[in-house]
């Protein structure tokens, strides 16, 4: 059972409200233009032990607004929950709360209240955060249509290949080549908040790319029972990421599955294509929508390509992909 299969038998049916959209997305819908949504991070698992912890107030902060952004919403007010561990030097409060106010402003959000406590386990931290929406509400990952062009905001990989630098995978790097890939999945670069206003404005159903690329455009597809053909040739990779792809020091498909990429996935007309493109943000078109199940990812010469795993899951047994 994974994540997904958890929520769907245990907690799904607990929420009644038209607003939750039977848990199948990652924002609820509070009131006509208010919407909210949870993320937690956990020390070993979505940040390392000795991830300054600065940057780990700004993850949190970001794999937050996100969620919002992705729903064509922009974030507003915060509430924090804090579980310090004992043996963590309380200095580092400090730091945190100074990281943290400054990243909330930075995306135009705020502190309203929370709850704070201590463990003897690892740092676990989460946030729940608001968002406004305009008159639509917040966009769907249920929405996508067959005709749609599917497109995506950023690069994707840096966050994947920033892990696996961390943890050594790359062997001795330079001090600036450790930095660089280190501090992308440390800090993750959310869309910008006017990405908003164009997913507001066009898209039909979306996503935030954080379990891995593959695996968030297969919850689109699911949800509004459609395929999503994505050409991992249009895929748009950073400079280190296609150097590194180029050199084969990773596979491309890692990249495609890696995860912690907090960019945005969104389907759109055709007939908003020139629009889209005229918008003057950050957005690649990478594939199409048409009629069947799941995602097809297509290599250069147009033939499927196979994937052990999608994306990140939690919950996951021994051997489960």
């Amino acid at each position: 059972m994974d994540e997904f299969d958890l929520i769907r038998r245990y907690f799904a049916p607990l929420a009644s409200s038209p607003g939750a959209d039977g848990l199948r997305d990652v924002v609820a819908e509070i009131q006509p233009g208010l919407i909210a949504t949870k993320d937690a991070i956990v020390e070993g698992i979505h940040f390392l032990p000795d991830d300054p912890i600065s940057t780990v107030a700004q993850k949190l902060v970001r794999v937050n607004v996100s969620d919002i952004i992705a729903k064509g919403g922009k974030p507003d007010a915060a509430l924090l929950a804090l579980v310090w561990p004992k043996g963590r030097a309380s200095e580092q409060l400090g730091d945190f709360a100074r990281a943290l106010g400054a990243d909330l402003a930075r995306w135009d959000a705020h502190l309203v209240g929370g709850d704070t406590t201590s463990t003897s386990g690892p740092l676990t931290l989460s946030l729940t955060l608001l968002g406004r929406v305009g008159g639509r509400g917040p966009v769907r990952r249920s929405g996508a249509r067959v005709g749609d062009d599917v497109w995506m905001s950023g690069t994707i990989g840096d966050g994947a290949l920033g892990l696996m630098a961390a943890q050594g995978a790359f062997g001795k790097l330079s001090a600036e080549a450790s930095n660089l890939l280190v501090s992308r999945y440390r800090v993750p670069e959310p869309p910008r908040l006017a990405f908003a206003d164009l997913v507001a404005a066009y898209a039909n159903g979306a996503v935030d790319i954080s379990d891995g690329l593959v695996a968030d455009a297969g919850h689109v597809a699911e949800a509004s029972g459609v395929r999503i053909v994505i050409r991992a040739g249009d895929v748009p990779l950073s400079a280190v990421g296609s150097a590194y792809v180029s050199n084969a020091k990773v596979e491309l498909k890692k990249l495609l599955t890696g995860g912690d990429d907090y960019q945005t996935l969104f389907t759109a007309p055709l007939s908003a294509r020139a629009e889209i493109e005229r918008a003057g943000q950050v957005v690649t078109r990478i594939g199409f929508v048409e009629a069947g199940v799941g995602v097809q990812v297509l290599d250069a010469s147009g033939g499927a390509m196979a994937f052990e795993r999608a994306g990140w899951k939690h919950f996951q047994g021994p051997g489960e992909a």
